[in-house]
C-alpha cells in the first residue's frame, strides 16, 4: 500500500554521523544507511551523472520488505513518489534520468532521498540542507 509524505516533517533535521558506515541520527536512534552496489544492480542506473528535479526538502522514510524490488524515481517527476511510476519512460516528457533499483537486505524502515542530490542513491545523505536545494523548494 502507498503512503503520501507527511507534509509536516518532525525529523527533517537529522545529523550525519561519521564512522565506518554513513548513519543518519534521527531523535534518539540511529540508522544505517545499507551499502548499495549500483554496479552489479542497475547498469543505467549505476552510470547516470546528472541529478534529477528537486521534488522537496525531506526525506520519504518507508518500511520495506527483505527481497522485493524498489524503483526509486531518479528524475524527480513521479506522481508517486519516492518511487518511479515509469512517466520517465513516456518519450514525450524526454526524460534521460532511470530510476534506481534497490533490493532490500532486511526488512525495516529506510529514508529515501526526495531533493533527488544524493550521493548515495537512493538514500538521503543530507544533502537537502545545501543552500541551493533549500532555496529550490517552495514550500
Amino acid at each position: 500500500m502507498w503512503t503520501r509524505p507527511l507534509k509536516k516533517f518532525a525529523a527533517s533535521k537529522f545529523q550525519l554521523i561519521r564512522g565506518q558506515s554513513l548513519q543518519i541520527q534521527c531523535f534518539k536512534s540511529t540508522v544505517a544507511i545499507p551499502s548499495q552496489d549500483l554496479e552489479g544492480v542497475s547498469p543505467s542506473s549505476a552510470s547516470q551523472t546528472g541529478f534529477g528535479k528537486i521534488y522537496d526538502k525531506k526525506p520519504f522514510k518507508f518500511r520495506c520488505t527483505e527481497g522485493k524490488s524498489y524503483f526509486w524515481c531518479a528524475c524527480g517527476q513521479s506522481k508517486s513518489q519516492p518511487f518511479c511510476d515509469k512517466l520517465c519512460n513516456n518519450t514525450h516528457y524526454k526524460i534521460s534520468m532511470r530510476p534506481v533499483k534497490f533490493i532490500p537486505p532486511e526488512t525495516k524502515d529506510y529514508w529515501f532521498c526526495n531533493c533527488k542530490q544524493t550521493s548515495k542513491r537512493p538514500f538521503c545523505d543530507g544533502t537537502h540542507r545545501r543552500e541551493d536545494v533549500i532555496a529550490a523548494v517552495k514550500i
